[in-house]
């Protein structure tokens, strides 16, 4: 009996069960044990007569086994198997074809006389065009370093859009990726088709939010060593989908084509790990693409310094900190309480940049400069040779 109470406090095990019945699964897959969300989960290996059995039991002897009927079980089951799939299939709500309109601007930034920002709103086949306009602009600006923004989020899109932004970074005939249709031994490859429109520098901001034509722009050039990637681990959904209605409410999207790197490296469900790993939350990226402003960095980079008790104050016969203690004594709202979004990884992305700009650009003379009549070494007199800071620029 000690072994039914353990399996009765693992009720999600009957989710799996379930799958493992319909999805024809080969003996010995697979289960994962359900735990408290606090701990680790772990993986075991079951027989499918252990399987049978933990199903047995919990239609048996669960202490609500009224509840476990059919049709909850094939609930529960479709459930289960979706979490299992991560982001290979997903249920969606059944909209209409064509009504939800999509955001194709494209933002595009000098932030600093040397860097640009593109922030695609969304990815679709005019995208690339646009992307490529900037690039010239930013050429012509003298713009040597690239933040390309992929963070937006947005529904999944077309392999052959990821084709043509890509295309604009890579030199002509060489291999961008591979797509692996279903029921297909080869791969399909895409090739570059034409001289690459940016020689510079890019560095990708991704996280989960990132779609699957971004991860994949993300992925190759990543893999080329043409990027760096700098945000949040993605959620590994270099595939294309297809989208089947299942009722008049529900429609079932599922992973049809995987993309495969030029060394058949797949990322499906594994994500990019990026180079630099910055966090930031959700709930913040989505309320600061939420605003509408002229200037990213004066909006979401720069720093706005709380305005102190200074010299300039003296000047004027003002005393800042003062007045914001009175009117806080009175419960009014001071402007600097409520601290601004801060984009937190564009942020540290412009600090790399800068950082490897200062640290190659900047030289150290070491000349020997000695003064006359000094000896080089052994005595106090010694003049010790310092490195003086030459500019590269």
């Amino acid at each position: 009996m000690n072994t039914a109470r353990l399996l009765l406090r693992r009720l999600p095990l009957l989710l799996l069960a379930f799958v493992i019945e319909n999805a024809a699964v080969a003996a010995g897959g697979v289960v994962p044990v359900a735990k408290p969300a606090e701990l680790p989960v772990p993986e075991v290996q079951l027989s499918q007569a252990a399987v049978q059995s933990a199903f047995q039991i919990l239609r048996q002897e669960y202490i609500r086994r009224d509840e476990l009927t059919f049709d909850e079980l094939n609930r529960a089951a479709l459930q289960g198997l979706l979490d299992r799939l991560k982001s290979g299939a997903n249920l969606i709500p059944l909209e209409i074809s064509g009504t939800k309109k999509v955001d194709e601007k494209v933002v595009a930034e000098k932030l600093t006389p040397s860097i640009g920002l593109l922030r695609p709103h969304a990815l679709t086949l005019g995208s690339a065009s646009v992307i490529e306009k900037h690039l010239a602009e930013f050429e012509i600006q003298g713009i040597r370093h690239l933040v390309l923004d992929l963070r937006y989020p947005g529904e999944p899109g077309d392999f052959d859009v990821a084709a043509a932004v890509v295309d604009l970074f890579v030199p002509e005939g060489q291999v961008l990726f591979k797509l692996k249709q279903i029921g297909q031994t080869s791969a399909d490859l895409r090739l570059s088709t034409r001289p690459a429109a940016w020689s510079g520098s890019i560095v990708i901001l991704a996280d989960a939010d990132t779609t699957n034509v971004g991860e994949t722009i993300a992925a190759v050039l990543h893999h080329r060593k043409q990027a760096l990637v700098v945000g949040a681990l993605t959620q590994g959904a270099t595939v294309r989908y297809e989208t089947l209605p299942i009722d008049s409410q529900w429609a079932l999207r599922f992973a049809r084509a995987e993309m495969l790197l030029d060394d058949d490296t797949s990322l499906f469900t594994r994500g990019i790990t990026p180079d630099l790993r910055v966090d930031l939350s959700a709930a913040a990226k989505h309320q600061m693409f939420a605003q509408t402003t002229s200037s990213v960095i004066d909006a979401t980079v720069k720093e706005k310094a709380r305005p102190r008790y200074n010299e300039a104050a003296l000047v004027s016969g003002k005393n800042p900190e003062l007045e914001s203690y009175i009117r806080r004594s009175k419960g009014e709202d001071i402007e600097n309480d409520q601290l601004p979004v801060r984009d937190t990884v564009l942020q540290r992305a412009l600090d790399m940049i800068r950082g490897r700009d200062h640290f190659q650009e900047a030289k150290l003379d070491w000349k020997n400069n000695l003064a006359p009549g000094k000896r080089s070494s052994g005595s106090a007199d010694t003049v010790i040779p310092k490195a003086v800071p030459v500019s590269g620029r």
